[in-house]
């Protein structure tokens, strides 16, 4: 209930705004836009507007371009800098304050990072320092650009206001423009804006005079400032604590929101699960006791728990705290907190499949958990309508596709019963949950236990059904989620067919059997990756901390190429050095003997050599375990099957198919 956590449910100013609490959705970038147009669509406007029916009192919406020379791919933002762009915009805040929150704006300008190829010129930045980002070297700004930037950031406060919003927000973070004309790392210059801590501040300055000067008095104003860029020559906490204190003294902010990190660091920045939680706060709780009585707004970082947003509030670590992802996953996790119901928050894993890993592919962000993340319009809790005519339903297979249509087909009237073989429910999450530093990724199935409980659905586990049995129990409709698991034969989309020697008795292993222990892998092991995520490197690293001599190999340029994207690669590399399992990529496997292997580069075939090899762990190929399906559609009148039963993916994709027939059976 609301009183147990005081603070979060207090009443805050933020300058001239009142919030209902002191909870607000982080600025996080969605990809939900126009990408002809750069402007925000209507699925963007739904998407805060169920977070602001969920109960946030501030909604901080990311990051929107100033200037066309702020484009960055695959990364698109929101162009606030074209007057058409407004009623898009408008359309967001009245249906944020029709929903009772209030909703700010981040303004931002890329800078070096900006992608010349669809702006048509030079990237440009207060040096001509190369971007790790967009692989290209920015034209080194000359006092006109200087003074197009401020004025860009001027055009869009003025649109901004235009649209409705009730605050505004300069990105100085996460390397962006503002950010680097305060960075001694990134500003080189020996003019009036480089050099000296004056120099350097001049740029933000200025842009926060002129649109301070243009939002007006009865707008909120602040600046999402770095508390440490984490880069050798970079900004420390220390220049920041002085940085704060002038900003504060200006009398020119309402707030400061203050996170950590540069490009060169995201993975701390937007840290996966391997990080530690709250790694923002000793930051921000520095910066607010050098600038109180300034409010200092803070998203902790892998935040779920409100018992720990409450804490840093009552500690003084931040006025404010911030959600991002944890919101994404459940837009609802304020209104559930103060209703006392924080053990039914979708809690958020910190996987960063559908975050990052859709970010960085340019697609819209989403959530593995919660099919209705960007499709709030159709998805959304009030979409879910009452059958007509109840059904008796079975479920077999209690992964999380066969849990979450369970769930929704209960919810909706239907009389459902879920059938699982093995003793516990969970399906492959189980497993994975057992590789090193992703015990959190388990946090997907206990949601979904503990809401089949909540809605009614019978659930019987350590039970495995003939097609015979299943027809014999009477259902109206059967729905088969029984999924799927890792070839032993080796078979890939490197040589899509198995690989010579994998039939070697005890040679031969999957992920699954080493993560139940139903083998006992030899001394010397090789994991062949064609998976590319999380399973095969967490194997070479489980085997390796048992002592085993492993190797990992993989025909991709990298090994686990899909980590790049979620920030998951420096955490997985660090682990697998620490454990010395070596790594080799561009090779692949041509045969299996016993005791050793036979691995060929794949871009010079004829370059091949033999590996010892007393195990070899196929992480390769998946098959898809619809015997049962194909049996039963033959035999009754309706029969389904989602999830990985129809196609092996992973939890997103299995969730997706999943709510797709929950809501249409």
């Amino acid at each position: 209930m609301a009183n147990k956590f005081p603070m979060l449910f207090s009443e805050f100013d933020l300058g001239p705004v009142t919030l209902a609490n002191r909870i607000y959705h982080a600025p996080v970038t969605l990809n939900y836009l126009d990408r002809a147009t750069g402007y925000p669509t209507e699925a963007l406007a739904h998407y805060y507007a169920e977070r602001a029916r969920g109960g946030v009192g501030l909604i901080i919406q990311g990051a929107v371009d100033v200037h066309p020379a702020s484009d960055y791919w695959p990364v698109p933002h929101s162009r606030l800098y074209e007057e058409e762009s407004i009623p898009s915009f408008n359309r967001i805040t009245n249906m944020v304050h029709d929903a009772g929150a209030k909703i700010f704006l981040e303004l931002f300008h890329i800078g070096q990072a900006s992608n010349t190829r669809t702006y048509g010129a030079a990237s440009v930045g207060p040096s001509s320092i190369p971007s790790m980002v967009a692989g290209t070297t920015p034209k080194s700004m000359e006092l006109d650009d200087i003074e197009e930037a401020i004025a860009a950031f001027e055009r869009s406060t003025k649109h901004a206001v235009a649209a409705g919003y009730d605050g505004i927000e300069l990105h100085a973070s996460h390397g962006y423009l503002l950010e680097q004309f305060l960075s001694p790392y990134y500003n080189r210059r020996t003019d009036e804006y480089g050099g000296s801590l004056d120099n350097r501040m001049r740029m933000l300055l200025e842009t926060l005079e002129r649109c301070r000067n243009i939002a007006g008095e009865d707008i909120a104003f602040g600046v999402r400032l770095v508390a440490d860029e984490l880069l050798p020559g970079g900004l420390t906490l220390e220049d920041t604590l002085e940085i704060s204190e002038r900003l504060a003294d200006t009398d020119m902010l309402d707030f400061l929101d203050i996170d950590i990190g540069s490009h060169q660091n995201y993975h701390v920045t937007m840290s996966p699960m391997y990080g530690n939680p709250g790694y923002n706060l000793p930051y921000s709780a520095a910066i607010r006791d050098a600038v109180d009585p300034l409010p200092v707004l803070c998203a902790p970082g892998r935040l779920v728990d409100p018992g720990e947003a409450e804490k840093a509030l009552t500690e003084g670590q931040a006025d404010m705290v911030g959600l991002g992802r944890a919101l994404i996953s459940d837009p609802h996790w304020v209104q559930k907190t103060r209703d006392g119901r924080e053990d039914s928050i979708r809690h958020c894993v910190f996987c960063n499949q559908y975050t990052m890993g859709n970010l960085y592919k340019g697609l819209p962000v989403g959530c593995i958990q919660n099919p209705a993340t960007g499709r709030e319009a159709t998805r959304g809790p009030s979409s879910l309508v009452s059958v007509v005519q109840k059904k008796k339903v079975i479920v077999v297979g209690g992964g999380p596709a066969g849990m979450e249509v369970a769930r929704l087909a209960s919810q909706r009237g239907h009389d459902v019963s879920l059938y699982e073989k093995e003793e516990e429910l969970g399906g492959q999450v189980l497993l994975a949950a057992k590789l090193p530093g992703r015990d959190a990724i388990g946090g997907v199935v206990r949601w979904q236990q503990q809401q089949l409980e909540k809605a009614g659905v019978e659930t019987v586990t350590g039970c495995e059904f003939s097609p015979d049995q299943v027809i014999d129990m009477g259902a109206d409709a059967v729905i088969v989620a029984t999924g799927a698991s890792y070839l032993s034969t080796g078979m890939s989309a490197m040589i899509p067919m198995p690989l010579p020697g994998s039939d070697i008795a005890g040679r031969v292993v999957t992920p699954e059997s080493v993560l139940r222990g139903e083998c006992e892998p030899g001394s010397v092991v090789v994991v062949l990756d064609s998976d590319g995520h999380v399973t095969p490197p967490g194997i070479a690293e489980l085997l390796a901390s048992r002592g085993h001599q492993v190797t990992i190999i993989s025909a991709a340029p990298i090994v686990g190429n899909k980590l790049v994207e979620e920030m998951n690669m420096p955490y997985v590399y660090g682990r697998l050095a620490e454990q010395n399992v070596e790594m080799l990529s561009n090779t692949w496997v041509s045969e299996i003997r016993d005791g050793e292997i036979d691995i060929f580069n794949v871009y010079a075939p004829a370059k091949h050599k033999s590996l010892k090899a007393d195990t070899v762990v196929m992480a390769a190929a998946r098959r898809n375990h619809d015997e049962l399906y194909h049996e039963l559609k033959s035999r009754m009148d309706e029969v389904h099957r989602i999830g990985d039963c129809v196609s092996p993916g992973d939890i997103g994709t299995a969730m997706l198919s999943a709510d797709t027939l929950g809501r249409a059976l």
